[in-house]
């Protein structure tokens, strides 16, 4: 419990600095990819993509998910700018059919989204599509990113990076 406390502290005061050249072009790669990936009401959602990545790697400066998840195996951490789980990126593949996704070994997956960013917004925004689809508000979308239907203290993480975006002008 001293650890999420810690980690939600810290990753807000992250969140509360001004953003320097490498997190604008990460968060800006991020974007991009977003537009790419309308869900089914033909909407697009690069500003939260770019607030999950904020909130979740400070703008791809931490790679690295959480280290206690780590050490209980490798399928339950999180993995590259956006914090993908294994089982998440094995859905996404399966529900878009992402044919080179769904044949790589579980280190060769771990690899790339460690080391690509683009491979691992693709996978981040193609989840929040589906989530958005299958979500009954923007809030229950958010939530399910970190993991369960309801959960305020990520959802005002994602507000507070929402904020940072727009006074940055992404």
């Amino acid at each position: 419990m001293r650890v999420a406390f810690f980690v939600a502290v810290f990753s807000v005061v992250l969140c509360a600095k001004g953003l320097d050249f490498r997190q604008i072009l990460t968060l800006k790669t991020v974007k991009n990819i977003a537009l790419q990936y309308p869900n089914k009401r033909g909407e697009t959602l690069e500003d939260t993509a770019m607030a999950v990545c904020l909130a979740e790697t400070n703008g791809g400066k931490v790679n690295w998910g959480d280290k206690q998840l780590l050490r209980r195996g490798i399928k339950k951490a999180s993995y590259g700018i956006m914090q993908v789980r294994l089982a998440t990126a094995r859905f996404v593949a399966r529900r878009y059919n992402l044919v080179d996704v769904r044949f790589m070994s579980d280190i060769q997956l771990i690899t790339r989204m460690m080391n690509d960013p683009l491979f691992n917004a693709r996978i981040a925004v193609l989840y929040l599509v589906y989530l958005s689809d299958t979500s009954k508000s923007y809030f229950e979308t958010v939530s399910r990113y970190n993991g369960g239907r309801v959960n305020h203290p990520y959802y005002n993480k994602i507000q507070r990076c929402l904020k940072i975006i727009r006074r940055h002008g992404l």
